[in-house]
């Protein structure tokens, strides 16, 4: 009997991981794909990059600002309820995306409609249900899930932008709803148990001292030098991906290789994610999040070097190196923030961490736009992008310089 009882709890978690990787190939894609559509929205009405990409700088910030009251809403109903209704409001922002014919409509759906289902599917609900429920494997369980992400970007990018080039955009959104119903909707009423998760014993980490509250979260340093460097890769990180695949456009390659270029960065980040999630639960995580992000680095430099066609093998290690880090550093970040403040108000906690994803990459993803505008070349914006990289280490390093705080137990 007690083998039997293990054997199901074991699944039940197992089924939540599956669960989580599938909610986030959905959400990492369809918040990645934008650079597809980017594209097609440029060739259709024409509008400038800057006004474009601000509708995706608005979907960060928004997405970001609805993630404490996600994370809330996880801590008091449960994870099954509230991807549920993320599910909902995700395949009618897709949905409606199709009619649109106005720069105003573009950012309704897509700024505002669309990004609140994201948060409400994406990692805040999952990691605060995964790090309730695994301990020492937390990072390598962390890691699976986010593969997902890495999934998402392998199929959902190419995918659409085959299906603009058969059936036009509108088309490809209505393909995107289809898939948002299917792999978010259908799974989580089919295999979430209702309610809050238990927190497992032994989950929270012994320097903790007692269970974090939020206020008590906010008001200390570690909690803001962890949220200042997800804010400098965040910023780094969408300058990439929104503008990575106009970049290849403008060198001379096709769209379609260009979007192929991109769901190859997802296919290597699956493996990238696994190992740093690996790692995270046998290292320090700032060691991980250094490694994450020099290699980001060096994949940044093979892209700023790309000028032509003349060198495809570029991009290809771009690609490499890029989609290794790619979703990685908010695995890591993710991991250290469940190491220093799990407890009951973890869902919120986290949810208010995540905040500086709306800050960073909503000022990154319409500063690329802008540095282009200007310049009529992204090579700053890419340099821009490697400095926040740098900076966001340095941040994360200034966690050790803070002795943790002893909450009230």
């Amino acid at each position: 009997m007690k083998e039997q009882q293990a054997f199901a709890d074991r699944f039940r978690r197992l089924t939540l991981v599956a669960v989580a990787f599938l909610h986030l190939s959905v959400s990492r894609g369809v918040r990645t794909v934008f650079g597809v559509f980017y594209v097609a929205l440029l060739d259709t009405f024409g509008w400038s990059r800057a006004a474009a990409a601000g509708a995706m700088s608005l979907s960060v910030a928004f997405e970001a600002l609805t993630l404490p009251m996600v994370g809330s809403l996880t801590d008091r109903l449960g994870s099954r309820k509230t991807l549920l209704l993320g599910g909902s409001v995700l395949a009618l922002g897709l949905g409606m995306s199709a009619t649109i014919a106005s720069i105003l409509e573009l950012y309704l759906w897509l700024g505002l409609v669309t990004a609140l289902g994201i948060a409400l599917i994406g990692m805040v609900p999952h990691v605060a249900n995964l790090s309730r429920e695994f301990t020492h494997n937390r990072g390598l369980m962390l890691g699976l899930a986010y593969t997902g992400g890495g999934l998402g970007i392998m199929l959902v990018v190419p995918l659409s932008q085959l299906m603009i080039g058969a059936w036009g955009w509108p088309a490809a959104y209505v393909g995107l709803c289809a898939v948002t119903v299917l792999a978010v909707i259908v799974p989580a009423f089919l295999f979430l148990p209702p309610g809050v998760a238990p927190e497992s014993p032994g989950a929270r980490d012994a320097s903790q001292g007692g269970d974090w509250t939020v206020g008590e979260a906010l008001g200390s340093r570690l909690f803001w030098f962890l949220f200042l460097s997800r804010v400098f890769a965040s910023m780094g990180n969408q300058i990439i991906l929104i503008h990575q695949i106009a970049h290849t456009v403008d060198a001379g390659y096709s769209k379609l290789f260009s979007a192929a270029i991109f769901g190859l960065m997802g296919v290597v980040s699956i493996f990238g994610r696994v190992l740093f999630g690996h790692l995270s639960d046998r290292l320090r995580g700032e060691t991980v999040f250094t490694l994450v992000q020099a290699v980001s680095c060096l994949g940044i430099l093979a892209l700023l070097s790309v000028r032509d066609t003349s060198l495809p093998v570029l991009l290809y290690v771009f690609a490499l190196l890029y989609g290794i880090g790619q979703g990685s550093r908010a695995l890591v970040l993710s991991a250290i923030s469940a190491r220093l403040f799990l407890g009951r108000s973890f869902g919120a906690i986290y949810g208010y961490f995540t905040l500086s994803i709306g800050i960073g990459g909503g000022i990154g993803a319409w500063l690329g736009g802008l540095v282009f505008d200007l310049t009529a070349s992204y090579a700053a914006a890419f340099l821009i992008a490697i400095g926040c990289f740098a900076a966001s280490v340095v941040s994360v390093w200034q966690v050790e310089t803070v002795a943790p705080p002893a909450p009230a137990a």
